[in-house]
């Protein structure tokens, strides 16, 4: 399975986000979300990643239903509604529904995105590489993740000990819970604290942030990493010269514009572009020579 390196992956997934946000044009959303889901089969997560896209769907719909009841812009009245006191007749347009579903694509289409950056990069090279060029971001997010999760454990282990000694976390009356819960919350306090200062004596015994830090393991550059830098700065000047001359852009208010055969040679060329990157995902299990490192 392919593996990139954060920096690549970081430039590629920039370049795709910014095509997200910036083009308008529904066959732009629909063909960049039809590639993340072909990068997900190709590389074999997508049974991992059904989750991530029915929760992408679930937000996305909630867009679509919410945007046509509030805007009340466009011309192709589908459905008005009985009066509805305070706020009158409410109208359903199919100008709304259309921008409801594209803006509810381009937010499955950017979920997607960060759960694709976890399945294309090792989880250690990540934290090495942010590690060494942003120390204090990384350590942050380390301690978070395990306090996180030793507060869980800790949480767990004191409810038991608390239950052994009568105490009833089943209560239904909010005072009662409050009595039951407030010496849990206590001695979670306390150990975090305590948690929290043998930290800082470990970090400070190991003299960190005092000198520079020093690396155990090297993230190399991959031939694949250097053929998606090319792809991902293609994109790039394709992005960027698509929106000095207006490609990309489309108008949903007060009527839907059509599409014009301009906007749809020019996606033919992002898609081609696309294609390729997915051919070099591919081929990355086939072709020994993406996989020499510098």
């Amino acid at each position: 399975m392919i593996k990139l390196h954060p920096l690549t992956m970081i430039i590629f997934q920039f370049v795709l986000l910014s095509m997200i946000l910036l083009y308008m044009h529904p066959l732009y959303i629909v063909s960049i979300l039809c590639f993340i889901l072909a990068v997900f089969c190709s590389i074999g997560k997508f049974e991992k990643a059904k989750s991530a896209i029915i929760l992408g769907l679930y937000n996305g719909l909630l867009i679509l239903i919410i945007n046509p009841l509030v805007s009340q812009s466009g011309r192709t009245i589908l459905y008005r509604t009985p009066k509805i006191p305070v706020f009158g007749r409410v109208k359903i347009t199919m100008e709304a529904i259309a921008y409801g579903t594209n803006m509810g694509l381009k937010l499955i289409c950017i979920f997607l995105l960060f759960v694709l950056y976890g399945m294309m990069t090792d989880r250690d090279e990540t934290f090495s590489f942010f590690s060494k060029h942003a120390q204090k971001l990384t350590l942050t997010l380390s301690l978070t993740v395990n306090i996180i999760h030793r507060l869980k454990i800790e949480l767990l282990r004191v409810k038991d000990v608390m239950v052994l000694r009568g105490v009833n976390f089943q209560a239904k009356k909010l005072n009662e819970k409050i009595k039951a819960y407030y010496p849990v919350l206590k001695v979670i306090l306390i150990s975090s604290l305590e948690g929290s200062l043998d930290r800082a004596e470990a970090l400070h015994s190991r003299s960190y942030g005092i000198g520079k830090r020093t690396s155990y393991a090297r993230v190399h550059i991959k031939a694949v990493d250097y053929l998606f830098n090319g792809i991902s700065f293609l994109m790039a000047f394709l992005l960027v010269y698509g929106l000095t001359t207006g490609r990309g852009g489309y108008v949903f208010y007060p009527e839907l514009e059509p599409f014009y055969a301009g906007d749809i040679r020019y996606l033919l060329i992002i898609d081609f572009v696309l294609a390729t990157s997915l051919l070099v995902i591919w081929g990355n299990k086939k072709w020994k020579f993406l996989k020499y490192r510098t």
